[in-house]
């Protein structure tokens, strides 16, 4: 069994296994293209996209390294890896084939290395607590 992917994506204490991460980040990545699809469907103007792609963005972020994060737990590495991701995004221009080689391998390895089995110091092992 395995942990429901919707729940807990606020929480910053708890370790998720490789299927919760893959449909949780799906499921977050659908509600994103939903609200871009909103805003150019609607035809809003620059300043209103500007403002909700605020509201729907710093969330989003959040959410997103969260699930990472949560992601690393369950290696028993700290969470706090997920912010060495900041300057690797912030690559632009010559880069960019940078960022994208290392966002695919982060990507990877985030969805196909397995976690530790058993309890770890982030808690309990997220496939036999379901």
């Amino acid at each position: 069994m395995s942990m429901p992917a919707t729940d807990y994506w606020f929480s910053l204490s708890i370790r998720r296994n490789r299927k919760s991460f893959l449909i949780a980040t799906v499921s977050l990545w659908a509600v994103a293209i939903a609200v871009v699809l909103a805003l150019v469907f609607f035809s809003v103007t620059d300043r209103v996209a500007l403002f909700l792609g605020f509201i729907f963005g710093v969330p989003w972020v959040f959410v997103y390294w969260n699930l990472s994060a949560q992601r690393l737990r369950d290696f028993n590495v700290t969470g706090w890896l997920v912010l060495l991701w900041i300057p690797i995004n912030l690559l632009q221009g010559g880069y960019a084939e940078l960022n994208a080689i290392l966002s695919l391998a982060f990507w990877i390895i985030l969805l196909f290395v397995p976690g530790s089995r058993g309890e770890n110091r982030y808690g309990a092992d997220p496939l036999e607590e379901y």
